[in-house]
């Protein structure tokens, strides 16, 4: 092999070397720029589709600033108002678990308690705990289901219903709520006025206490039940008890000055029970008398109304029984000067004839009708119309007699009736003669007291 040989021999091998480094390095370089760029490669005409795409899809610069600015007023809009610190823990409260009371709960929790409040002081306003001098509230117990931050709370709310309902002055025990420690035979003793009669004696012997009020409230998911008990800090008598129940509420037919006697359960017992009204009025009355003048059938009249009331109240049937008394026998002749005339009224002559009656008797057995609806609402004016069929009786005289009437209920006790009387014609003895005496009609106006 000459020199020449050699030579294209080495230049070839280094031309077939560089080659292959160049390749190496070309591969590395490559799978570097895979590695920076991970994702998927598209082609060409894919990448230009999705371009042509995003830019059909981007608006314009102006509509898409306002469309930016109208999404900001929309947000602006929707964004909830700013909470503080104390309504964000109560919102964080709620958000934590179902067993936080709604709005709707605890209104309905507070106004069940109003309605037993309330019937307490209705009750304590009636005179039910009259006669004490003083008060003061020992303890206060609530149910579990309740907080006890309501103990104070109730003690206020009951404190506030005496105060505003009587005379009766409320002591605040500070003691009666406190506690104290002592050692005996090396054992530490805790006792309060609650649990040591002793040291209840002394705290109402320090203020001057005379009755202790314990106040119990129990909730339940159905009712609630609200307790009190006073009992003489001297004898340890019990002075008064009464528990309300929220199934048995009266107070809001009291505000609705209702009766609450209408609103009662039924009776479990077989045995009825009537309902009576009696009303007992005084009035003026013109009736035809069967003689005399004008002036003899003016009355002065006194009614008894005595009815058992049937259909709730709004139907009554009895007795009404009237006094009628002529006024001529109470007006006398006015004093005067002068002479006075001899002439006597009373003294007739020629055929005996009927004298006007001064005094007469009616019975009526009476039907009314009341418009009160299913309660009688007694802040109210409430009418009503009745009807009487009966008769009228004076010494030898009685005749059958026919009443209807107004009536007008203003609030519980008084009644004011306006009735229209026909009195049908009869006939009396007089002289051993039979005579016919003339009927006609009259009228009332009565103010009557309902008992």
């Amino acid at each position: 092999m000459n020199v020449r040989q050699k030579i294209t021999i080495f230049l070839s091998s280094g031309i077939i070397l560089s080659w292959a480094f160049s390749f190496v390095a070309n591969a590395q370089q490559q799978q570097q720029q895979q590695q920076q760029q991970p994702q998927k490669t598209q082609s060409p005409r894919s990448q230009s589709q999705k371009g042509t795409q995003v830019a059909k899809n981007q608006p314009a610069p102006k509509q898409q600033q306002k469309k930016q600015s109208d999404t900001q007023q929309r947000v602006k809009l929707k964004a909830p108002p700013k909470l503080n610190q104390r309504a964000q823990s109560y919102s964080a409260q709620s958000d934590q678990g179902d067993d936080t009371a709604s709005n709707k709960d605890v209104r309905q929790f507070h106004e069940v308690l109003n309605d037993l409040l309330s019937e307490f002081a209705y009750d304590v306003k009636e005179g039910q705990i009259e006669g004490l001098k003083n008060i003061a509230i020992r303890r206060v117990d609530i149910s579990d289901t309740l907080p006890r931050t309501y103990e104070p709370y109730v003690e206020l709310l009951v404190t506030e219903r005496v105060r505003e309902n009587s005379k009766i002055k409320i002591i605040n025990c500070v003691s009666c709520k406190s506690k104290s420690s002592t050692m005996i035979d090396g054992k530490l003793m805790i006792s309060s006025p609650l649990t040591n009669i002793q040291k209840m004696d002394e705290a109402a012997n320090q203020l001057g206490i005379e009755n202790f009020m314990d106040v119990v409230l129990v909730y339940h998911t159905t009712h609630m039940v609200l307790a009190f008990n006073v009992f003489n800090t001297q004898t340890k008598e019990m002075t008064w008890a009464r528990t309300y129940n929220s199934e048995t509420l009266r107070s809001r037919y009291q505000r609705m000055a209702v009766d609450r006697n209408q609103i009662e359960k039924s009776r479990t017992s077989d045995v009825y029970v009537p309902d009576y009204k009696f009303l007992i009025g005084l009035g003026v009355s013109q009736l035809p008398n069967v003689a005399g003048t004008a002036r003899d059938k003016s009355f002065l009249a006194f009614h008894i109304r005595a009815v058992e009331k049937f259909d709730n109240r709004r139907t009554d049937f009895g007795l009404y029984t009237s006094i009628f008394a002529n006024t001529a026998k109470f007006l006398k002749a006015y004093p005067s000067e002068g002479e006075a005339s001899s002439v006597d009224d009373t003294a007739y002559t020629g055929t005996a004839r009927a004298l006007p009656y001064k005094y007469v008797l009616g019975l009526h057995a009476t039907v009314a009708r009341n418009f009160i609806g299913d309660l009688e609402m007694y802040d109210r004016i409430r009418h009503g119309v009745h009807l009487g069929l009966g008769t009228v009786i004076s010494s030898g005289y009685m005749a059958p007699s026919v009443r209807a009437g107004w009536d007008m209920y203003f609030g519980r006790r008084f009644v004011v009736t306006v009735s229209g009387h026909y009195i049908m014609s009869s006939v009396v003895l007089v002289k051993s003669t039979y005579t016919k005496v003339r009927g006609g009609g009259g009228g009332d106006f009565i103010l009557s007291y309902n008992f």
